[in-house]
């Protein structure tokens, strides 16, 4: 895989993304193609697949993939005709920040195309630093080098194939494209109407709307998308909640949602079922995911 295949950056510049090609000699490209190449059989390879949808964190043995992703032209383009692309260089004196490095290669099925793609979110400890004293190791003596340079991992991050995008953390995959498409979050006037739900008690709504962060947003939209709260009285929520050891209070027929931001977690994490009383030690849990279980 990735044989005669290009090293490509994704880089920003004025908030935009764009592509570009890092020039290599001859056997450095074929050492880092090899690199990715194997680093996406690490990622995949006798692994379970499991589709994202954002409430699920996999095992080691599983990945999650997003079907009929959508891979921006720019890069199928730079697969297709990497002569094409420009060169990575500075601009105005300075390299412009790198999001990721990805090789890719393109097959042609009948009138169709197939790209495979493989991506390495870029960090910052991954430029070598010009204003530290980086030393080099030559007959037998340590020598100083002030060039710029990037070092490159032998991991990969995501996987495009098929139409299908693959990988094992959303936090990683994030880093090198923009997913919120494929994740259900609360918008701004979702966490306000949460807020002023008439199941819903909240002492503070302002504030409550401020602490919305990215998982409360997440445990909003699918609290909203379930039903819950249009489904059960909040006396019977309290009674469920009491049965897996979490205490509710109810208030004019509200489930109160304190100010306390571990106590808001608890609450929202019961009302989108990832708190449950283990059936032999009777403890109560806070799960970190869930997936359904495929009834045969």
């Amino acid at each position: 895989m990735f044989e005669n295949s290009s090293v490509m950056i994704l880089k920003v510049v004025n908030k935009a993304v764009e592509v570009c090609k890092l020039e290599l000699k001859a056997e450095t490209q074929v050492a880092i193609c090899s690199t990715f190449s194997n680093a996406v059989e690490d990622l995949i390879a006798d692994k379970g697949k499991v589709m994202f949808d954002g409430s699920y964190k996999p095992h080691e043995d599983e990945f999650l993939a997003i079907e009929n992703f959508q891979l921006q032209d720019d890069i199928k383009d730079a697969v297709r005709d990497p002569m094409e692309v420009a060169a990575y260089q500075r601009v105005d004196e300075e390299f412009p920040e790198i999001r990721a490095i990805f090789v890719g290669q393109r097959e042609e099925i009948g009138e169709a195309e197939k790209f495979t793609v493989a991506f390495q979110r870029f960090r910052k400890d991954q430029y070598i630093s010009t204003k530290w004293y980086n030393l080099f190791f030559e007959n037998d003596t340590f020598f100083q080098e002030k060039r710029f340079g990037i070092s490159i991992s032998d991991t990969v991050d995501c996987y495009f194939s098929d139409g299908e995008l693959q990988f094992v953390s959303y936090f990683f995959a994030r880093q090198v494209f923009d997913l919120s498409e494929y994740y259900r979050s609360a918008t701004d006037q979702e966490v306000q109407s949460f807020s002023a739900n008439d199941k819903l008690s909240i002492e503070n709504p302002t504030d409550f709307q401020s602490m919305a962060n990215s998982w409360i947003r997440r445990k909003i939209a699918m609290i909203n998308d379930s039903g819950v709260l249009e489904n059960y009285t909040a006396s019977k929520i309290k009674s469920l909640a009491k049965a897996a050891g979490i205490e509710i209070t109810v208030d004019d027929k509200k489930v109160v949602i304190p100010s306390d931001k571990e106590k808001v977690k608890i609450i929202l994490g019961f009302l989108d079922e990832e708190a449950y009383k283990g059936p032999f030690s009777q403890t109560t849990y806070i799960a970190n995911s869930k997936r359904k279980v495929q009834q045969n």
